[in-house]
């Protein structure tokens, strides 16, 4: 019997934070990266841009629609939208820059996140990102490193609605 694997597609709400550029997201044309999207301590990544956060109670219901592509023969037509669906939950993520952690500092044991004020800037020094995958052996999370990123394939998840 061959290894059987079903794909499934969760819808995330997010909201980022942190230093980014307005553009940021429009100018991206790369898909995002999510590790642990069922975990209390999500870590995403857009481009170069890490993320990390936690989920919390929106404000009222997030309603999501699906886009569909408007009329090339009118250009001012707007989009139609269709209705996907709803959640009173987001993921709310904070910009994390990571750094590598030297050879015989203790481990932390998850996400250290540290708080950046707008007159740091874009230092990296002090912060640390790990995670565990689903063996329990301990990564570096290496924005560089796709393997890293992906994590197993019980983790994986996909933020096709942001």
């Amino acid at each position: 019997m061959e290894d059987e694997w079903e794909e499934e597609e969760q819808l995330v709400v997010v909201e980022l934070s942190g230093i980014i550029n307005p553009e940021f997201l429009t100018n991206s044309k790369e898909t995002c990266k999510i590790v642990g999207i069922d975990t209390n301590q999500p870590i995403l990544q857009v481009g170069p841009a890490v993320f990390a956060g936690e989920y919390e109670d929106a404000l009222g219901t997030c309603v999501i629609f699906e886009e569909t592509a408007k009329d090339k023969k009118d250009a001012d037509a707007c989009p139609s939208l269709k209705y996907k669906c709803h959640t009173s939950k987001k993921l709310m993520m904070q910009r994390t820059f990571l750094s590598e952690r030297k050879e015989g500092e203790p481990s932390t044991g998850g996400i250290e996140i540290l708080a950046l004020n707008e007159q740091e800037g874009y230092g990296r020094s002090r912060v640390v990102c790990k995670y565990t995958d689903d063996k329990k052996k301990e990564k570096d999370f290496d924005p560089k490193d796709s393997e890293c990123l992906v994590g197993s394939d019980e983790s994986d998840g996909d933020a096709s609605a942001m």
